[in-house]
């Protein structure tokens, strides 16, 4: 038997989350995706809770990461890459935002690293906009429609969408 290392058991744990929901989610069905016993998991992640805060860690360093890439191509514009890396998740099957979803709302200590994310993100716009008010409420909207799709409200191929996507990007564009 490989190896299996940590980043292979979240990819491994998403996997089962995508394939039969967060609540099918158990120790015993990622090790058996992993191809460990129950006790090489453990050896990991001593608590389903551990696993599911290394899966949100995870997610959060992937966000950043796709922010990083569009901070690159946007000239540094913190607005424009959130709102870009926010579109861009609600279209990569990959991702697994309505999975953790599920899980934060099964358990809201989960919420803590979301949470001091957010605070970074809000001390940020901050920093960079002379309205960091609108700066704020065009994240909150760019999040609106990615919870919108994630929850199967909005669908990216409608017209309006491109629209919306458009404006909100001129929006932040207006504000540096």
């Amino acid at each position: 038997m490989s190896k299996v290392d940590k980043d292979t058991i979240i990819r491994e744990a998403e996997a089962v989350v995508r394939e039969k929901g967060a609540r099918r989610l158990s120790l015993d069905a990622v090790a058996a995706h992993c191809g460990l016993s129950k006790g090489g998991l453990l050896h990991h992640f001593p608590s389903k809770q551990a696993l599911l805060q290394a899966m949100l860690e995870s997610a959060i360093a992937r966000e950043e990461a796709l922010v990083a890439d569009y901070a690159a191509r946007d000239g540094g514009d913190v607005l424009a890459s959130r709102i870009h890396s926010l579109l861009a998740m609600m279209q990569d099957e990959k991702q697994l935002p309505r999975a953790l979803l599920a899980a934060v709302a099964e358990d809201p200590a989960l919420l803590e690293p979301i949470r001091a994310k957010e605070e970074r993100i809000r001390s940020l716009l901050f920093e960079h906009y002379r309205d960091p008010e609108l700066a704020i409420l065009l994240i909150f909207a760019a999040r609106g429609l990615f919870l919108g799709y994630q929850l199967g409200l909005l669908d990216p191929g409608d017209p309006v969408f491109e629209k919306v996507r458009e404006r909100l990007l001129t929006l932040a564009a207006g504000l540096e």
